[in-house]
């Protein structure tokens, strides 16, 4: 059962598989990205780096308002806690 040939024949199978699902996802997965892109104009043609793409979506989504909690004071961490003794 585990000589050298059936051994052969499981891992081609294998990997033909797995080819062939990556090639199928990969087409589905680009059609949707081109449905997206006329549906929407969302998706854009270069692709952006980090820092871009953050400046991108804080442009385009407003900032809510940062609340001051008035019982915490900035650097102080967890002042109340019995371990901070030590």
């Amino acid at each position: 059962m585990n000589n050298p040939r059936s051994m052969v024949l499981g891992w081609v199978s294998l990997i033909a598989v797995a080819g062939a699902s990556f090639y199928f996802a990969k087409q589905s997965i680009n059609e949707r990205r081109r449905q997206q892109d006329i549906i929407t104009g969302e998706r854009p043609s270069a692709r952006l780096d980090g820092r871009e793409r953050s400046a991108r979506d804080e442009a385009r989504t407003p900032q809510a308002p940062r609340e001051e909690h008035p019982n915490l004071v900035a650097g102080s961490g967890f002042s109340g806690s019995k371990d901070d003794a030590t």
